[in-house]
Formats: C-alpha cells, structure tokens, sequence
C-alpha cells in the first residue's frame, strides 16, 4: 500500500523515546526523512536519527521562542517539511489525588503537554501556511477520554488537546489545505 510517504520530511516531537520513538521509525519505513527531537535524551536522538539517516533536534517545546525556532530549523535539516507529530509530553509516575498534588506539578504537566503541544502545533501550521499542504498529528491519550485517578493534571492536559484544541485546529487548518488528525 502507497501511503504517500515516500520523500516527504516529517518531525516527531519526543521522538527520541516511547510512542514518539515508534512513530519515527515508522514514518522512516514509509519512506520519510525523519526529524527526531528530544529535550534532554541528545544521545537517544542521535542514535535514533543516525539509524534512520534522519537528524536529531532539540528544543524544550515548553518554551515559546524554542518551539518557534525548532520548526525551520526541521524544515532546513530535512529540506522540507511536510509532516509534525506533536508526542512530546510526560506522565508523572507519582500517583497524587487532586486534594494533594501541589500547584507546581499541576503546572508543569500542563506546560510539558498541552503548551508544548500548542507551541507546536502553532508553529507547524505557520510554516504549513506558507506551502498550502501539510498534516499534523496531535497524540492524545485515553486518560483524556476517560481520567484517570491520581493524574488529573496528565488527563486534563490530554483532554483538552483531544477535544478544544485537535478539534478546533482540523476546522481552522482545512482552510489552508492542512490535515490535522
């Protein structure tokens, strides 16, 4: 099966573990260039990238002028961009009640999920702007869905990125010709 894949340039945020790991490697066997980003695993990325002839990018997508930046930067070490899976994000391992978990956690998972996701998010789709094309995919999570007890921080990031934001970008993003999934 053709998935269209083949010569485009994509970057997966978190790409240097977990799910965003996969999607690397997944994206590389369909033959995309990939762009592997991590935060704090260089090393990860590296080797990731260097396995996949693709390169390793970093940026703390928490901050604005990061996110911003990391885009072009993609775009030139790919010499395009067509594709940006947004699968940055953590899941704090402590299990905390909402009665108990300090504001500074609850910030922090927000920041590291749904504002590194926007930053993103907003980012691709001003590049995306400018060549009419494009897709970008949000990763969510089942506890955005359904909760999840002791991460209320974690499911209420994730559910705001599976309802307001994924489907406000799809309506948004249409209009210049972007997928958004």
């Amino acid at each position: 099966m053709d998935t269209g894949l083949a010569g485009k340039g994509a970057l997966v945020t978190g790409g240097s573990g977990g799910i965003g790991a996969v999607v690397c490697r997944a994206l590389a066997a369909e033959g995309c260039r990939v762009a592997v980003h991590y935060h704090t695993a260089a090393a990860a990325a590296g080797e990731l990238a260097r396995a996949l002839g693709g390169v390793a990018v970093g940026a703390d997508l928490r901050r604005e002028e990061e996110a911003d930046r990391l885009i072009p930067e993609a775009a030139a070490a790919l010499g395009r961009l067509d594709v940006c899976v947004a699968s940055a994000g953590i899941w704090p391992s402590a299990d905390v009640p909402v009665w108990e978990m300090p504001l500074a956690r609850w910030e922090e998972t927000l920041a590291a999920n749904l504002r590194a996701t926007f930053l993103t998010a907003r980012a691709f789709l001003r590049h995306a702007a400018t060549t009419r094309s494009g897709s970008l995919v949000l990763i969510g999570s089942t506890a955005g869905v359904f909760g999840e007890a002791g991460h209320a921080d974690y499911a209420a990031a994730k559910g705001a990125i599976l309802t307001g934001l994924l489907l406000s970008l799809k309506n948004e993003a249409a209009r210049i010709g972007v997928r958004v999934n």
